[in-house]
Formats: structure tokens, sequence, C-alpha cells
């Protein structure tokens, strides 16, 4: 990941909106925490947020969820 993030200028984030797993990505530690601070740390200014796994039964398309996501 680090050499194809250091030649980035745009980077992709895909976002489970599973129930948990988002805050768990975003705790201290998290893997998804980790990974927006090495991507802007290596020089990638914007990031693309896709959301996925939003037909989980935790989450059923509920607008209220991607709201909090986004």
């Amino acid at each position: 990941m680090i050499s194809g993030t250091s030649q980035a200028n745009i980077g992709v984030l895909v976002i489970s909106a599973r129930k948990n797993e988002l805050e768990t990505g975003y705790e201290r530690g998290g893997q998804t925490r980790e990974d927006v601070q090495l991507a802007t740390t290596l020089g990638v200014s914007k990031l693309l947020l896709v959301v996925n796994k939003m037909d989980d039964p935790t989450v059923v398309w509920s607008k209220e969820r991607y709201e909090e996501i986004q």
C-alpha cells in the first residue's frame, strides 16, 4: 500500500455500512483510521468514499446510517 499510495493524487476508501464495523475501523488503532492517516501523510489530499454493504440486515438501506457515515 505504501508505494502505491505515495504516488497517488486521489485515494478510494471503501467503508462498510454494517453496524459496529465502521466504528471498529475508526477506533484508536483501527485499520480504517490507520489507512486514512497513512494516505494523508503520504500526500493524498482527496479521498473518494464508497459506502459498501448497505443491504446488510443491520442497515437495510437506511438513509440515516448513510448520512451518519458521510
